[in-house]
């Protein structure tokens, strides 16, 4: 593995390189921070930063690069990985190119996107996705600057539809249950838990669902903080939550169909 060093950053500053593992090419960046006692490693889709006290030497023994090196096995293996999970990934588009479609509360979205002078990519959403990215990325970096922005972007809205709903029929079921802890998940099987220490966790793919399939996981799932099971009172408890339950099971199972072929469990 060969870095190709950048310049030696100040007073917090982020300077960028590449790392060079056999063919593959690993993006960097190096931030210097006040608070920060020893090297560290971030590793993200969109690359690796490297936090560093900031006394750190630019080259040599102790420097930047010299901390890669040591760790570039771990680094190269961890990279790859959430390389190869990213690529799996068919929620998100293939290509990011303007016209490019992103499903977002049942609606496929189309994207434009466009290079301006900011420090990453910005997402806003009126009714359609207005993107910005930062100029003269490459294409590989390009990508997954995109990629990284809209799963981090998808979560954060998906978190605070979650918290809205469960909230509303948590303090419906009654008042020891407001304030029940809400979670993102991300299961192979299921759409939404309610845990034995009381934390409702719903899948954060749901946002990419029409709105009110999401808002009856939450229902269904604050239903279980009284009724562990699906027996009978649990139904009668549901539909004392969200009467109209049952159509809104049917847009989530119609959903889930023409989107994965198949269901989840609840």
């Amino acid at each position: 593995m060969t870095p190709t060093a950048p310049p030696h950053p100040e007073h917090g500053l982020s300077e960028h390189g590449e790392l060079k593992v056999g063919e593959s090419t690993i993006p960097y960046s190096v931030r210097l921070s006040a608070r920060a006692t020893k090297k560290r490693l971030e590793i993200t889709p969109t690359g690796v930063v490297v936090i560093a006290p900031q006394d750190t030497p630019a080259s040599g023994p102790g420097s930047v690069e010299a901390f890669l090196l040591q760790n570039r096995r771990a680094l190269y293996q961890a990279y790859s990985e959430l390389q190869r999970l990213e690529a799996l990934d068919t929620t998100l588009p293939q290509t990011w190119e303007r016209g490019a479609k992103l499903m977002y509360r049942g609606r496929n979205l189309m994207l434009e996107i466009v290079e301006a002078d900011v420090p990453n990519v910005q997402i806003r959403c009126p009714s359609r996705f207005h993107v910005q990215v930062p100029r003269g990325l490459s294409p590989a970096r390009r990508r997954a600057a995109l990629r990284h922005a809209f799963h981090a972007w998808l979560r954060s809205r998906a978190l605070k539809d979650a918290r809205h709903f469960c909230a509303h029929y948590a303090a419906r079921l009654g008042s020891e249950f407001v304030g029940a802890e809400v979670e993102l998940g991300d299961y192979q099987h299921m759409w939404g838990s309610c845990g034995k220490d009381g934390v409702l966790r719903i899948h954060w793919r749901l946002i990419q669902a029409p709105r009110v399939a999401l808002e009856y996981v939450c229902a269904h799932e604050v239903a279980h903080l009284r009724h562990r099971n699906h027996d009978p009172e649990f139904w009668e408890t549901l539909g004392g939550l969200m009467p109209d339950w049952n159509a809104a099971k049917e847009v989530l199972e119609r959903w889930e169909r023409e989107r994965f072929g198949g269901g989840r469990e609840l």
